[in-house]
């Protein structure tokens, strides 16, 4: 299972945090893989699910005739059911998601202190990024002028702006 990526720092620009970032997804991955072995293990239709609240969690859609005994197995922790669906977890579940969180406060980490470097570095040159801003805001009010010229009588406006 894969997650959707979206980083404020591309790949290739601190080779630690394409270390975590990778780390992270095998620890995804690792968790979609332990999920379908205890699918084949019980015989269950399990699918990994994932909430920001309670991190990856299992889920599966049945009806409780067709569960064993009429129940889950000891195994899985944690059980809510919401009509024929329940969902529940596992302790080592559970483990795989605490890793799961470390790895993510890391990356967060390392990207907050890249994000700040860039900053500083650009704090020194603030100032010729605000002239450009000045200067393209000029040129974009200078040719709408221009443009309001060619479409009706608005030269007069152009000429008093341009004597100011």
């Amino acid at each position: 299972m894969r997650t959707q990526k979206c980083y404020a720092v591309k790949p290739n620009i601190n080779e630690f945090l394409d270390i975590a970032r990778r780390t992270y997804t095998e620890i995804v991955d690792d968790i979609a893989g332990m999920i379908t072995q205890l699918a084949e293990k019980y015989n269950l239709p399990l699918k990994t699910s994932f909430s920001s609240t309670r991190g990856f969690f299992i889920q599966m859609n049945v009806d409780c005739s067709t569960l064993p005994n009429g129940q889950l197995p000891s195994e899985f922790t944690k059980i809510t059911k919401m009509k024929n669906t329940y969902s529940f977890t596992s302790a080592d579940l559970i483990k795989m998601n605490e890793r799961c969180q470390e790895s993510l406060r890391e990356i967060y980490h390392m990207t907050y202190l890249i994000v700040c470097k860039l900053l500083n570095e650009i704090y020194e040159h603030i100032h010729c990024l605000y002239k450009l801003s000045d200067i393209v805001s000029m040129l974009d009010m200078l040719l709408s002028f221009a443009h309001a010229c060619t479409l009706s009588d608005y030269g007069k406006l152009f000429v008093w702006f341009s004597n100011c």
